[in-house]
This record gives structure tokens, C-alpha cells and sequence, in this order.
């Protein structure tokens, strides 16, 4: 993300890939919400520096941005987290304000929470929400199993299937 994608994102409210957070002078606690919710979703850009005030931005700038990146890379690196979790990262300059964004990617070993299960979040819109028990054991289940969705039946492939076959099956759609 570079300073005009972020000007441009910052022309829209947050949604699934994108939350702001305003960190003068340390990382605000819901930071590790959203970094769970955005590894356990479909991932997303972390903005610290800007404010929302009601559906508005406002470049409010971080206070030390090589100490609160630091802290949060540790933080990642240590053992609040279950697994690891690999971040890009950029600095900004907007009007001699400092903006530090990560980008979360998609984490391949959910669910990714910090200190306990309980802690796993998804994302819904522009939401960070805690995910449901059903929630956690199909990640669980994914990991384990992988998911099949796309995966044909052993044996068999697209061209393996015939108008007889077919017909069999119109019979329970119809």
C-alpha cells in the first residue's frame, strides 16, 4: 500500500480488508482482534494513525513509528499467538504525520487467536466479531482435513460423467 491507495481507501468506510486505528503513543488493545479476524477471513490492511470520526478520517499520525512497528512484529513473533504470523508492512509520510500499515494475510493454520481459543475472531463487514464454538471447530476441521470443495471423488473426473449419470441425478433435483 502506498500513500496515494491509502488517500484513496481512506475515500471509503472500512470494510473486510481495511481498519484504522488510532495509536499515538501505543498499540490500542483491539489491534489483536483485528489481526486475528483478518488471518482467520480473508485478510486485510491494518492502519495505525488515523482516527474515525463518525465515517470520516482524520491523519492523527503515530507517535514513534519505528518503537509501536517493533512492538507489534515482536508481539506477533512471540507467543501471544498461537502461530506465527508473517506481516507486510509499510510507513507512510502524510503531511509530516507518520502512518505504519500491515497488510494480514490469509493465515493457511486457523484459527489464529491470542492467549486462548476463546480469542478468535472473524470478520464480518467492517467488524471484528468473536467467532462461535461452530465457528472454531470448522477451522479446526479445515486444518486437519483440508477443505474438498473443489476436489472430485477418486476415480472419477469432469468427463467421467454421462447422460445416464446425470439423469439419476435430475431425479432428485426436480
Amino acid at each position: 500500500m502506498n500513500k496515494e491507495e491509502l488517500i484513496k481507501k481512506l475515500a471509503n468506510l472500512e470494510w473486510e480488508d481495511f481498519e484504522v486505528k488510532a495509536a499515538q503513543g501505543e498499540l490500542p488493545k483491539s489491534v489483536w482482534e483485528t489481526v486475528s479476524a483478518f488471518s482467520n477471513t480473508s485478510g486485510g490492511w491494518l492502519v495505525l494513525g488515523v482516527t474515525e470520526i463518525r465515517n470520516n478520517y482524520e491523519i492523527t499520525g503515530v507517535g514513534n513509528a519505528e518503537k509501536l512497528s517493533q512492538d507489534f512484529l515482536n508481539t506477533l513473533r512471540g507467543e501471544k499467538f498461537n502461530v506465527f504470523i508473517d506481516t507486510k508492512q509499510e510507513h507512510i509520510i502524510i503531511n509530516d504525520k507518520s502512518i505504519i500499515a500491515f497488510y494480514i494475510p490469509v493465515h493457511p493454520n486457523k484459527p489464529v487467536y491470542f492467549n486462548t481459543q476463546s480469542n478468535t475472531f472473524i470478520r464480518r463487514g467492517s467488524a471484528d466479531q468473536r467467532a462461535t464454538s461452530e465457528e472454531i471447530d470448522s477451522m479446526l476441521r479445515d486444518r486437519a482435513f483440508g477443505t474438498r470443495t473443489t476436489c472430485t471423488a477418486p476415480g472419477t473426473n469432469r468427463h467421467s460423467l454421462n447422460d445416464t449419470s446425470l439423469r439419476r441425478y435430475r431425479d432428485y433435483i426436480a
